[in-house]
């Protein structure tokens, strides 16, 4: 069954709508960091926590897929104002080196950010930002990197098609045409879809213009996470707090993943904290619950696991004054 989840949270969004009283509103920018690859035109949107335009390790909703296969967001708009929240789509393709910044509002519902769009040439690969902490004071800016993510809808196979939902091949468009950097003629990489969203492996591509078995061009279009930059800036709204007592601590790590290398090996990833009364300095992270490091870092990598082993790692955010924010969790087991 698909997962839906911004239509689970339709119930209890629709409670807050009109509460706008203590909106605030942001601009954000978001940066290609890519040396070949153009992002569709972005969905950006502040809504609440409920709700999410994606999950790794499920299916990608129908709405999701369209924009990964074909970078149409219409549907994830119209999925996302049905449940109020506040939604700004981008004018055109973004090219390496290019930005795009983006108007939003929160409100006491809509309180997390997450932004979507195709990256292009992939089959069905998206860059994501996941229900990520918005600044909570006036002129306060964050900052975030976004990763590529592969949908998992469609079979990665690197051939030029109508990339339309559901029919095999990658849209090319004008501008990625006239760049006469795309390959022509492949036979194709014989790969089945996941099925679930994944963080991206990349694309393989080759190096024969007119034939070869992608359409790819591997001296050009290869990628490593993360794919974008993106600054969010809070412009206007009183700060959450009046007084200057350091009592809020940061909010909780966004976007907490992993992967598994082997029997012995594996890595989290986190997306930062956001403090509104000092600067988030360090995070713990605890295995099975004790503490194993703490570190500046967004990553934590450990060796010398058990093999076919389940661990839980947690992880929160340590201000510069002293104050922890929740922990996440995230589960993973080591390969047999």
């Amino acid at each position: 069954m698909i997962r839906r989840s911004i239509s689970i949270a339709l119930g209890s969004a629709l409670i807050g709508i009109g509460s706008l009283a203590q909106a605030a509103d942001y601009e954000v920018t978001v940066t290609n960091l890519t040396a070949g690859v153009h992002f569709t035109p972005l969905i950006v949107s502040v809504h609440t926590p409920e709700a999410s335009m994606f999950n790794t390790g499920a299916q990608a909703s129908t709405e999701m897929q369209a924009i990964a296969e074909g970078g149409d967001v219409s549907s994830m708009a119209a999925l996302l104002e049905s449940i109020d929240a506040s939604v700004a789509t981008g004018m055109g393709l973004i090219a390496p080196g290019g930005s795009e910044t983006f108007a939003v509002s929160d409100s006491d519902s809509n309180t997390v950010l997450s932004l979507t769009g195709m990256l292009l040439p992939t089959n069905d690969g998206f860059v994501g930002l996941n229900s990520v902490a918005l600044p909570t004071s006036k002129g306060q800016t964050v900052h975030f990197s976004a990763r590529g993510y592969d949908a998992g809808t469609e079979a990665n196979d690197e051939i030029i098609g109508s990339g339309a939902p559901g029919e095999a091949g990658f849209p090319a468009p004008p501008p990625l045409v006239a760049t006469g950097l795309l390959g022509a003629n492949g036979t194709g990489v014989n790969v089945e879809a996941e099925g679930f969203v994944t963080v991206h492996r990349g694309v393989l591509g080759d190096l024969d213009p007119e034939g070869g078995f992608s359409d790819i061009n591997a001296a050009i279009h290869r990628w490593a996470n993360p794919v974008a930059g993106v600054m969010v800036t809070r412009i206007s709204g009183d700060d959450d707090d009046d007084d200057d007592d350091d009592t809020n601590g940061p909010s909780a790590v966004s976007e907490l993943t992993g992967t598994v290398y082997s029997k012995t090996a594996l890595e989290i990833f986190w997306e930062p904290a956001v403090s509104e009364d000092a600067t988030v300095v360090n995070y713990e992270v605890k295995r099975n619950g004790e503490l194993v490091e703490t570190r500046d870092g967004r990553s934590f990598y450990e060796n010398e696991l058990e093999p076919d082993t389940e661990y839980t790692y947690d992880v929160r955010a340590i201000d510069s004054n002293g104050n922890a924010g929740e922990y996440q969790s995230v589960v993973l087991k080591t390969n047999s």
